[in-house]
């Protein structure tokens, strides 16, 4: 496909091998599929942080992050990724770390996080660890400091785990303010990820990196089409109705020239 762009930034959470309890998450098998169809298909993987030298990176790119930090993760997403030698990007909620996701309300096997050991081992396989504040609050909500907190901690928790420097940062729900940006700045960050979709170049912010949203049902050919559009939504309802609106806008161009 001659129009894909690249880099593009994709948005994993949980891998499940039974049927996800949340929309965001993805079954393993589906998963595998996914990484099939990237490698069929001339995908190089990098990092979240190798987006600082996006110039310099393959022709195809695409970032695989993770958010949150679910044990499922381990067997569903980076033992696949490694024996394929691909790599991908976690941002851990550390406050969580070894225990729950407590803001999905009950526990079960798929609110399960990863833990310290298993996290040292996805490091040294050559995955980003990178920082998902500590307790995974509504930053929108939090005061300038109350959010510096949560950056700065989570940032001094992982380099310290990790022995090396944390520098990406997604932030929960993909909510934030001003405050946000400036915190994030503040507390040694280089580059953070929101939830809205898009091309990584249509933001000049590196505070404000899109990323395109994978949910329960995307199958291959539905990632295909995020890749190729960079949308959340790629039903074929709304493509056709961009590629009609473009044709009629050239056909009215051409009609206004005569």
């Amino acid at each position: 496909m001659s129009h894909i762009r690249s880099p593009i930034v994709l948005m994993y959470h949980g891998t499940p091998d039974e049927t996800p309890d949340s929309v965001y998450s993805i079954k393993s098998q589906v998963f595998a599929k996914h990484l099939k169809y990237l490698q069929q298909n001339g995908w190089s993987t990098v990092l979240f942080k190798d987006l600082d030298k996006a110039q310099s990176l393959p022709e195809k790119s695409v970032v695989l992050t993770f958010d949150d930090g679910y044990k499922d993760n381990f067997q569903g997403a980076f033992l696949p990724l490694a024996e394929q030698g691909m790599k991908a990007s976690w941002f851990i909620t550390t406050d969580c770390i070894g225990g729950h996701a407590h803001w999905l309300g009950k526990t079960s096997r798929q609110t399960q996080m990863l833990d310290t050991a298993q996290l040292l081992e996805m490091h040294s396989a050559g995955m980003e660890i990178a920082s998902h504040t500590c307790s995974h609050p509504d930053l929108s909500l939090l005061s300038y400091d109350q959010q510096l907190t949560e950056f700065e901690t989570a940032k001094k928790v992982l380099e310290n785990l990790l022995s090396t420097p944390v520098t990406s940062l997604a932030y929960p729900f993909g909510r934030l303010n001003a405050d946000s940006i400036a915190a994030a700045e503040r507390s040694g960050y280089s580059r953070a990820c929101t939830t809205r979709p898009g091309w990584f170049g249509s933001e000049n912010n590196p505070f404000l990196v899109r990323r395109i949203a994978i949910f329960s049902g995307d199958s291959p050919s539905v990632l295909a089409r995020k890749l190729a559009y960079a949308d959340n939504d790629v039903s074929w309802k709304k493509i056709v109705n961009y590629y009609t609106g473009r044709i009629l806008s050239k056909l009215h161009i051409n009609v206004g020239i005569q």
